[in-house]
């Protein structure tokens, strides 16, 4: 996978093929938001929550399945919990949240981490590798499933493309809850090395959910979008939406696009915190990403100045995931003691 990242470093164009690639084999799918703009009230609480963050709820979670060995000789176990917040804004399909645990052993309280879900993933098996190779180094985790995704998609949803603008931030709120969620229960089980990571939206949503953790958390991010603006208005991703229809349907007359850099502007990382002293964070960016622009890491640079370790790769956003060396080494890195 290097030559690719080396390739794509050269070129730069990596990322524009895949989006026509994608482009191509969705083709009969509806662009995203293709139902407008959505549930105003779902906005205006998604913001509310940001702005005056409260202690993430206790959760109870009902395992499935007892402690099971598989053959790689890690021991593994899933369950569900109900999702702590924003259950009246999301379909009643992704009500539940689901966890799935893996440990290279059953017995003491080692370093753990919590991998949030990116971006149109259905279910946990992209991430499973990565568990696994955490295991072999003694790290524990804890997979979460999307909301609106896989076994939580609503009836009425075409695959993985989102209806409603508003889907797309309750979406991340109500992950980003499950994982402070699952946080917490974590530490009252007695671990204490805890850490989340992510890749993309995934990075963006353990960012979030570790720098306003509970208990002490680090945080390894690979590719996080500093905001929705890079996604939707600079990145590729903005050529699937209906424009016209989310214009209609935003209740203003005011330029959508605007109304979007606004919502954003409020849940942004820089907006948060800097990093707490003793709390480890890592930014991993590409140089030649189309997805989520570099000055969209630059911006998130800046704002940690001193208090993060980044790390610049040459490649793209397409060839960087490919190669998810970089994340494992980042992850194993921050929970080295020191």
């Amino acid at each position: 996978m290097a030559i690719l990242t080396l390739i794509d470093g050269a070129l730069g164009k990596l990322d524009e093929w895949y989006f026509r690639y994608h482009c191509h084999v969705n083709r009969a799918s509806p662009p995203m938001f293709h139902r407008g703009w959505g549930s105003q009230a779902a906005l205006a609480a998604v913001n509310g929550r940001w702005n005056e963050p409260a202690l993430p709820r206790s959760i109870d979670i009902t395992w499935e399945t007892d402690w099971s060995l598989t053959s790689r000789g890690l021991w593994t176990r899933s369950g569900s919990f109900p999702t702590p917040l924003h259950v009246e804004h999301l379909p009643p399909e992704s009500a539940r949240a689901y966890v799935h645990f893996v440990r290279p052993a059953l017995k003491g309280t080692g370093p753990v981490v919590v991998l949030p879900p990116t971006s149109r993933e259905a279910g946990v098996a992209g991430r499973l590798p990565t568990a696994w190779a955490l295991a072999r180094e003694g790290i524990s985790s804890v997979l979460l499933e999307s909301p609106f995704m896989g076994r939580r998609k609503p009836q009425s949803q075409h695959g993985a493309t989102l209806q409603h603008f508003s889907d797309f931030l309750v979406l991340s709120a109500a992950a980003i809850e499950e994982a402070r969620a699952v946080l917490a229960w974590l530490a009252g089980q007695g671990f204490r090395e805890l850490c989340t990571a992510g890749i993309s939206k995934g990075g963006y949503l353990a960012t979030v959910a570790g720098l306003r953790s509970s208990a002490p958390a680090h945080v390894v991010a690979l590719l996080p979008p500093d905001s929705g603006v890079p996604v939707l208005i600079d990145g590729l991703l903005g050529r699937l939406c209906d424009w016209e229809l989310l214009q209609r349907t935003s209740g203003s007359s005011r330029p959508v696009k605007q109304q979007m850099i606004d919502l954003f502007a409020q849940t942004s990382l820089v907006r948060l915190p800097v990093p707490a002293s003793g709390q480890r964070v890592t930014l991993i960016a590409a140089r030649r990403d189309r997805y989520v622009p570099r000055d969209s890491y630059e911006r998130l640079a800046q704002h940690w100045k001193g208090r993060a370790d980044v790390r610049w790769l040459g490649g793209g956003h397409v060839s960087t995931i490919a190669e998810r060396g970089h994340l494992i080494r980042a992850i194993i890195d921050t929970l080295r003691p020191r």
